[in-house]
């Protein structure tokens, strides 16, 4: 875990009669010769303001090399900077660089206030930015939530945020913008903050005209047209300078990778929840999953005995872990075989003379032990991503990452430790061991060989992730087959794929503690009888206006579900064409695709595919005696430049594959286990305790303060001022909602504890909201001469009542509404407010409310009135 960083106020004359003998880290060539190109380019006084992009591979120096010019030539003019970074990973590493050149910022700059803003818990919240604050450093999704928000305050006002003031702020100091993993910027969210042009929500060109903006990327361009044509709108200045990593590799500037996948022999189910989280949401292993691997035994010790049966080769390594206590396993096991090492990390709080306390470590701890690694007393370091942040170990030859992660950002930080060439004190050839587990389903990890064209070329355009997912589904079927005795047959032409779309898509994680937005490829297979419906598909959705919500990075699955199960009815069989399931998600993948690259995703056809017919090899070995059966497959599945390997893993499953395929022909059915099932995982978000729920949940009388209902299964716990607005997570600033309501009030401030609207001026009536019964009334009219007719109308009518008080209290923004009746002559609702709620802000909108209640609610209604509270 880390200690809190978030805010660093930096004396610099201080600093500076400090360092006595300190000196300057000396730049490379390539960082010198984007130091000039940096200056050429940004020139502060002329008519048009610099904007483009620096290209320094992983491990070049890209923030080195951007926060060094920063501290030379735009700190000293007191010109604010805001920092971008689409995740939070990023962050701490900008702020260690900016502090690390605090010390060559000229005079007569006295102060240097910095300010880390994430959504992650060791970040500041973007509600604590000051505008003394000369650099602030957050991620874009922070930045595009507070940049513009429609959040109205209890006055009914539009917040102003902490960030926004921050940059109104600027128009006296000046702003100078930078973009990390700038070849995100097309993207629809990151694209608006940057360049929007609508008059209600500017991007930040629109609100400095004069905005100097610096991208940081190793990946500078894209192959599709319309991002690549979005990139240089951003930056219209284009590349401005770009070190290319063979010319930096050549001079022992940069290593060569060499990667090594290791397979930790560990079989991990996937189920459904982990599955959506990891594949639709885009986020990383929950942290349950996490602490499963990181306290594996076994697993720890094959990471263990890796490293000593090949220490030779890998010499000075890193390793990556993921828990303080894991750290302490690998190195205590390391000890005894012999090898110096030692960990750095850092631990929560412990009991008093418990082993977690007498493992905790202090920073000086950690910068000891780090500083013997740096001189050659220790052969091993092991950390908690600490190093990620920046930490200069060029001698570094080999690191371990010890588990898989879905974060192509963190990944690339980590292999950065090892990159380092021989001029630096490094190595010509660094090693990255990849330690992999055997997940049973697909699922889309990081993985830098992806990214890397310098080794050697991809072998093929189909790429590897396809057949990873042909695998998964031939296990799967075979898996069917075993436990329905045989009577489940398998299909070759049915579940081997003729060919996969490729989509590229920008997603957003906006959870509160993995923050992020990150390019994911994705594929999507398709079959014999599914082909000409894709092609079809595309070719509508490609002439289709589609909305502008499709562009977006973060979408809610409720959101999209409509219009997909739209498309589906009116274009696919479900029956037969949802295949694995997956649809849904392969349409939006292909929506997504579409809408934010405006183009269509590139088709790939499985040419290969008549030779992985398993059919054709059962026929061949139907009438094999079992020894001669099992050589022959050995050699099949041995075969070089084959894909059996690929698909099914093991030989062991390759024959009962085969096994599967023979009892399929004949009819007769192999017994075996179904395979086992873990229990679905949950995450941990930033809330109340339980007991603490418990607690409102009393105060508020297990109802929702809004519309009333008091089913507590509905009822969920919402921050009165929101969390991103600088609300506390407490009782006072919680109170009880339904799911409804909660969602309707969004991120607005109301308090529905309160009976009397704060509002100055009356708000627009929003009839938007979703109505809680999916059968209005007009379904069941009443029959007062039927028990069961007259509940149905009792039923809906309380219905129309809930969502009646829901819409008037958020109308007036508060817990205005007494109470809510039907009135018999004229059929209607009688509508009492609490005093200091005024009746005519709401009959002016009566109209309106009587169509929205017809329309919606009950079509029988003719009349509403609203009155003050009833005394009585």
């Amino acid at each position: 875990m880390h200690e809190p960083i978030n805010y660093k106020s930096i004396n610099l004359d201080q600093l500076r009669d400090q360092s006595g003998n300190y000196h300057s880290k000396t730049p490379f060539q390539h960082q010198i010769e984007a130091f000039e190109a940096l200056s050429k380019t940004f020139k502060f006084g002329s008519d048009k303001p610099g904007s483009g992009i620096l290209v320094l591979p992983t491990g070049a120096g890209k923030t080195f090399t951007a926060t060094r010019w920063l501290s030379d030539h735009i700190i000293p003019k007191n010109i604010k900077i805001l920092w971008l970074a689409p995740s939070f990973y990023l962050l701490d590493q900008a702020l260690a660089t900016f502090q690390n050149s605090a010390r060559d910022i000229p005079e007569p700059k006295k102060t240097l206030n910095i300010r880390c803003v994430s959504s992650n818990p060791s970040h500041a919240k973007a509600s604590s930015i000051q505008l003394t604050d000369d650099i602030v450093i957050m991620t874009i999704q922070t930045a595009i939530n507070n940049l513009h928000t429609n959040a109205l305050d209890n006055s009914g006002k539009n917040f102003e945020t902490a960030f926004r003031k921050f940059i109104d702020s600027c128009r006296e100091t000046g702003l100078f913008v930078v973009v990390d993993e700038a070849h995100h910027s097309p993207a629809y969210g990151c694209r608006n903050l940057l360049i929007g042009e609508k008059d209600s929500a500017l991007g930040l060109r629109g609100l400095f005209p004069q905005l100097n903006l610096l991208g940081l990327t190793a990946t500078p361009t894209y192959n599709d047209k319309a991002r690549r044509g979005w990139l240089w709108k951003i930056f219209e200045n284009e590349i401005i300078y770009e070190a290319k990593k063979e010319s930096l590799i050549s001079q022992g500037v940069l290593a060569r990778p060499n990667y090594i996948e290791v397979a930790t022999g560990k079989e991990l189910e996937v189920d459904d929840k982990l599955y959506d989280r990891l594949v639709k949401q885009h986020q990383d292993l929950p942290e349950s999953i996490i602490e499963k691997l990181a306290s594996d035994k076994q697993r720890n010790n094959f990471i263990v005995h890796t490293y000593v049966s090949n220490k030779d080769t890998y010499g000075k390594t890193i390793i990556f872990a993921d828990r303080w206590f894991q750290c302490v396993y690998i190195k205590d096991k390391l000890l005894e075989k012999g090898i110096k090492v030692d960990a750095i990390y850092s631990h929560i709080d412990a009991d008093p003379g418990s082993a977690d306390a007498r493992n905790k470590r202090t920073q000086s701890d950690n910068q000891r032990i780090l500083d013997e690694f740096k001189n050659g007393k220790l052969d091993v370091l092991i950390n908690v991503r600490m190093l990620t942040e920046g930490a200069d170990v060029p001698s570094v030859q080999t690191v371990f990452i010890t588990r898989q992660t879905t974060s192509s950002i963190l990944m690339t930080q980590m292999i950065g430790r090892a990159l380092r060439g021989e001029k630096v004190g490094g190595s010509a050839e660094a090693n990255v061991v990849l330690f992999f587990d055997d997940w049973k389903r697909l699922v889309d990890w990081a993985n830098p060989k992806d990214g890397d064209t310098i080794d050697k070329p991809k072998l093929c355009v189909k790429g590897y992730h396809p057949f990873e997912y042909i695998s998964i589904r031939l296990v799967e079927e075979l898996s069917k087959s075993i436990e329905s005795g045989g009577d489940y047959q398998i299909v070759f032409s049915k579940i081997c794929p003729i060919g996969w779309y490729k989509t590229e898509i920008v997603y957003a994680d906006v959870d509160n503690k993995h923050e992020s937005m990150e390019s994911f490829t994705e594929f999507v297979m398709v079959y014999e009888h599914t082909k000409s419906k894709f092609d079809s598909f595309i070719l509508f959705i490609s002439s289709t206006n589609l909305l502008d919500e499709w562009s977006k990075e973060y979408l809610d699955d409720k959101w999209m579900q409509p219009q997909v199960q739209q498309w589906i009815s009116e274009r696919f069989e479900p029956k037969t064409d949802n295949i694995g399931e997956k649809l849904d998600s392969d349409l939006i993948k292909i929506v997504r695709h579409i809408a934010q690259n405006q183009s269509a995703p590139i088709y790939h056809p499985f040419e290969e595919r008549e030779l992985y017919d398993l059919d054709k090899i059962a026929y061949k070995v139907i009438d094999f005696p079992p020894r001669l059966k099992h050589e022959y497959l050995d050699k099949e599945f041995s075969e070089p430049d084959t894909l059996w390997k690929v698909f099914y893993r093991s030989l062991i499953r390759f024959e009962t594959a085969v096994d599967a395929a023979i009892i399929n022909i004949i009819y007769q059915p192999i017994p075996q286990s179904p395979l086992p099932l873990i229990n679905p995982l949950k995450t941990e978000d930033r809330e109340l305790s339980e007991v603490e729920k418990v607690k409102v949940k009393e105060r508020d009388g297990y109802a929702c303060l809004c519309c009333g209902v008091n089913t507590k299964s509905k009822l969920q716990i919402d921050h009165i001022t929101p969390f991103s607005m600088g609300g506390k997570t407490s009782l006072e600033n919680s109170q009880t909602l339904c799911v409804m309501c909660n969602r309707c009030k969004g991120n607005n401030e109301i308090d529905f504890r309160c009976n009397a609207t704060k509002l100055s001026i009356p708000k627009n009536l929003d009839l938007r909201f979703r109505i809680e019964s999916q059968n209005t009334i007009s379904q069941a009219l009443p029959r007062f001469d039927s028990p069961v007719g007259y509940l149905t109308f009792r039923t809906e009518s309380q219905n129309a009542i809930r969502n009646l008080t829901r819409i008037v209290n958020l109308f007036y923004h508060c817990k205005a509404v007494y109470k809510v009746n039907r009135a018999v002559r004229p059929y209607g609702y009688n509508i009492y407010l609490y005093p200091g709620n005024y009746p005519e802000w709401l009959l002016n909108h009566k109209m309106e409310l009587l169509k929205y209640i017809q329309d919606k609610l009950d079509p029988n209604a003719y009349n509403i009135e609203v009155h003050t509270q009833d005394k009585s």
